[in-house]
């Protein structure tokens, strides 16, 4: 259960993350900042919005933070907590630093065999 990585500050880099290799039709490289992901969240069961609402419903509006420990997906309406990105997400971190904000919804869930949420997240 969780993700990898030590959950301390030192999984957070203060570097911007690196581009990819240049792709071989050109000298290009790719921001990562600047791409949209999907992912499933980690611990949902344990934060605010199941504890207060249960599941959250397919198109819920959420919103990318950081919140002094990790990131997280944060319901845009009433502002709770409903999962965690997982670590391997942490470059986030820099990107909203430098100033990107993600934003998203909720593409599907599940509460069986243990609650599950998977969101869709765009740059802006």
């Amino acid at each position: 259960m969780g993700s990898s990585g030590s959950g301390s500050f030192s999984d957070y880099s203060n570097q911007k993350p690196a581009a990819s290799k240049p792709n071989t039709g050109g000298s290009g490289k790719i921001d990562k900042c600047k791409i949209g992901f999907a992912t499933s969240l980690e611990e949902v069961s344990r934060c605010q919005y199941y504890t207060k609402k249960g599941i959250p419903p397919v198109h819920t509006e959420i919103d990318i933070v950081f919140n002094n420990v990790r990131l997280v997906a944060l319901d845009r309406q009433s502002n709770l907590e409903i999962g965690y990105l997982p670590t391997k997400l942490n470059y986030l971190k820099t990107c909203i630093d430098d100033g990107y904000k993600y934003s998203g919804i909720v593409q599907s869930n599940s509460i069986n065999p243990t609650p599950y949420v998977l969101i869709d997240v765009v740059p802006s």
